[in-house]
Formats: structure tokens, sequence, C-alpha cells
């Protein structure tokens, strides 16, 4: 007869093994995850609770150790009783096996760390805003080889932190099919990085990036299922974990994109006859516009979310006012300051209209061809405030849209929906929203897709814009009152001498 396993804590549990697969050495039973350490090689086994340090499988710790191996346990009936904590605990089973067969093989790789391992113990080269200028202001043949093998070297490092993160989240998070996609993902484009050859010709360089490009593109799907596989998790792990995990994987997104977006641009303008003019004339270098004007950005950004609220309520949605000094100038990622921009100005909209519109006056309806963003709107008006310091650039957004209640406004930036909703509320997880957005790559441009409701609220546009804002050394602080309106303020470099920020 078998002997009885011991039952573990499966919310802190963390396991790493070599050449072994998830179906041999998991089995959960009532409300108990067992684990069978068969054919198990060179595993470590951790006990966030009672050790501080791992134990190898070979130790003998004084107060725990190591399940046993069941030789009288069928493997056919241990697969078979596979069930995995998830939104469809009925078909978790299916759903781990349906996931190996479309990678082709068992999730070994999971726990194959030795080359992993190398990576992550490589330290992370920070950039800076003004050294991706300096260089491709200054770009040569030999500096844009230099720049594509420091990329390539440079994203399997990132790739590999990222990765190795996921590995160390709670057992039963890391078997949520969403966040396995994600690590799939991360997986894949890690390996592919890694054993690309080192770039010596401009053909080198143009395959290296073509091959970036259809990861990017790869990639557009990671956001919608990160931020629905953590949520679908939020009861498995504390809001302040998962709030630390998700800002750390959204920044390192963030930084591969920056370095990948910039090779490829400098590339297309190496090839581009007409590159060297449109640098003296102020245009971009690769990504990075080396001069931003602040009333252009906010006023397309704000063109384009009056025109969304528009679609949306049926009205002539407020005016967007500007003030201070609205010719600065300054070198920075379009993208970046639009998005920050885009995301406050769609939250005062909403805000302004359903609280000064009467219901009766707003539709739901697109239909809007007979409503003009010229005609003058009665509602308050959203004002904007540029000031241009001797370091930075602040731009402050100000709204009578009725502010935040304050059971919501401590959470703001928190990517968990735990606290938000209620039993009764269960249906109203703005998280679900993202079932309607499949890809996002975080710019204002896709916020146009036809394909997508208008101002569709996904519950992370907030701490979303913070990564925007903080990765290159910024702040964004949010100032409410409660019943009336709400102040937000943008602190952006304007030296560009500050490094990336990843943590």
């Amino acid at each position: 007869m078998a002997t009885a396993l011991p039952k573990v804590n499966q919310n802190n549990m963390c396991w790493r093994a070599n050449r072994c697969s998830l179906k041999n050495i998991v089995a959960k039973k009532n409300s108990g995850v067992y684990f069978l350490p068969q054919q198990i090689r060179n595993v470590t086994y951790t006990n966030t609770n009672s050790h501080p340090g791992p134990l190898t499988a070979n130790s003998s710790p004084s107060t725990t150790t190591p399940p046993r191996p069941l030789s009288t346990v069928s493997i056919k009936n241990l697969i078979e009783s596979i069930q995995f904590a998830s939104v469809q605990p009925n078909n978790a089973s299916s759903t781990i096996n349906k996931t190996e067969q479309r990678r082709g093989h068992s999730p070994q790789h999971f726990y194959q760390n030795r080359i992993l391992d190398r990576y992550v113990s490589q330290p992370v080269h920070t950039i800076t805003l003004r050294q991706l200028v300096f260089f491709g202001r200054n770009l040569t043949e030999e500096r844009l080889i230099q720049s594509g093998n420091y990329v390539r070297s440079e994203l399997p490092i990132r790739l590999a932190h990222r990765i190795h993160d996921i590995q160390n989240l709670p057992f039963i998070v890391g078997t949520n099919p969403r966040i396995a996609m994600v690590y799939d993902l991360y997986w894949s484009a890690f390996e592919k990085l890694r054993q690309f050859p080192p770039i010596k010709t401009m053909e080198d360089n143009d395959a290296f990036c073509t091959a970036v490009k259809g990861l990017l593109k790869e990639h557009l799907v990671v956001i919608p299922q990160l931020a629905m596989g953590i949520n679908e998790c939020s009861g498995h792990i504390p809001e302040e974990q998962i709030n630390r995990f998700m800002y750390k994987m959204l920044r390192s997104r963030l930084s591969r994109r920056v370095l990948a977006e910039q090779q490829i641009a400098l590339t297309e303008n190496w090839h581009d006859p007409g590159y060297c003019e449109e640098i003296m004339s102020g245009g971009y270098i690769g990504v990075v516009s080396t001069r931003c004007n602040a009333r252009d950005i906010v006023e397309k950004v704000a063109k384009m979310t009056r025109k969304l609220s528009q679609n949306k309520y049926g009205i002539v949605p407020p005016e967007v006012l500007l003030d201070g000094e609205q010719d600065t100038t300054f070198a920075y990622i379009p993208e970046h300051i639009e998005y920050i921009l885009y995301e406050l100005l769609k939250n005062s909209m909403c805000g302004v209209i359903e609280k000064h519109a009467p219901a009766s006056s707003i539709s739901r309806s697109t239909r809007t061809d007979n409503i003009s963003l010229s005609n003058s709107s009665s509602l308050p008006p959203i004002i904007v405030t540029i000031c241009s310091g001797p370091t930075d650039i602040h731009i402050r957004v100000s709204d009578q849209g009725g502010g935040i209640p304050d059971e919501i406004y401590s959470h703001i930036w928190s990517f968990s929906s735990s606290h938000k909703l209620s039993d009764d509320k269960k249906s109203e997880n703005k998280f679900l929203n993202f079932e309607k957005v499949p890809k996002m790559a975080g710019t204002v441009e896709e916020q146009e897709d036809a394909m997508i409701p208008p101002l569709l609220h996904l519950g992370i546009g907030l701490p979303l814009s913070k990564v925007y804002t903080e990765y290159w050394g910024g702040a964004l602080k949010i100032l409410t009152m409660d019943g009336y309106g709400t102040d937000a303020y943008v602190k952006i470099t304007r030296l560009g001498n500050r490094e990336e920020n990843l943590l």
C-alpha cells in the first residue's frame, strides 16, 4: 500500500529542477498539492516559510525532508488526476495537456536553468536617453554594427531576469495558462536571441533586425495575457507581490522594446538617403525626437481623446485648455509621453462627462455624425499646465470630474483587482475587458483601432503610465478631492541624463 505524501502549502512553494516534467511530479488531491520526485535530478526545494535557504534533494534537513518516491503509483493514473487551480478548475488537467501539445514537448525547459542562470548572473547594462541621441546622431556603419551587437547581447540578459522572476512565482501562479503562455514566449525569444551569431556585416544587422521585428510582433499579446493571468491568480498571491512582479515585468518589457525599436529605426535611417538632412532639420534619431514640442503633443492627444469621448458618450466633450510654457521643447520618445497624457486626459474626460453631463443627454451610440468637435462644450474644461525647469519638464492635468473615492484612490497604482471587487460584483472586473484586446503595444495610435470600443477601461492605464514615466527617471503623482476633481502631475527629464529605471 502506498505511503501518503507530505502535504505542502501550494502558495508558498517554489520548485526548480533539471530534466523533470510537471506531469511526473505534481498531483493534486482534495485541498492539498502532493509532489512526486520521480526521475528528478538536481532538485532544489525551497519552503519560504520554514527555511531561509535552499535544500537539495540529497541533504538531510532537521525539520523537513523532500517527499519520497512512490513506486506503486501509476504514472498514467497520476497524470489523469492532475488538477491546477485556475478559473476553470474542472478542465485544468486537459488545459495543461493541450498546452504541452501546443509546445510540442513537455515543459522541461521550465527547470533547465544552467544556461539561464549564466545570463541571470550577468548585470544589465542600462543606458540613458542622451546616449541614444548621441549614438544615433554620429552614426556610422561600424557604430551601427556595434549597437546591434549590444542589443543582441543585452536582450537575452534582460529576458533571463524576467524568466527567472516567473520561475520564482508561487507554484500555483506559474501553472496559470496565461502566465505559462508568457513564459513560453519569453523562453522562445531568449533561445532565439542568445543563439543569434555575432553581427559582423550590415547584412547580419539587417537579418537581426528582421528577427527582432518578428519577436516584437509576437509579443504584443504579453500585456493582455499578463494582466488577465495575474488577475486570475490574485487570490493566491499578495497584492504587494503582484505589483512588484508586474512593475518589474513591464519596465523590463519597455526597456527591451526601446532597445529593439531603436536599433530597427537606426537601421532604417541608415538605408534612408535623406537621413542626414532629417537630423539637421531637428527630426527623429531612431525612435527619439530631439525636438518634442509640448503644445503639439498635448493638442494631438487632446484631439484624439475628445473624438473618442464623443464616439462613446454622444455629446460634445469638454475642451482642453493649455496654460504655461507651451512652446517648451525637449528630447524624448514621443510614444511614451503621448501614452501618459492620453491616459490622464481619458480619465479626466470620462470623469467630467459622467459627473456634469445630464444622464438623458449621454448616448452610448457611435452615431455622432451631427456632432462637431468645434462646437463649444458646456462642461467644465480640462486644463493642462506646462512648466519648464532647468532639469525637468512638469505637466499638470486638472479636471473637475468628481475626484477619486478614497477606497479606490489607495489602490490606483495596483495591478491587482482583488481589492476592487465584492463577492456580488465579480462580473464587473475591469480586467475582463482585455478579452476584447488580444494585443497591446501600449501606444496612442492603437487606441483608434476600430475593433476596440472607444475609451475601453482596462484597469491598468495609470499603473502603465507610471511605468512609462519612471522609465527615464520621471515621476507621476495623482492628487484628488473626492467630490470635486483631480490633479495629475507628470515630471519628465529634460536633460536625458538619467539611466533606465528597471527596478
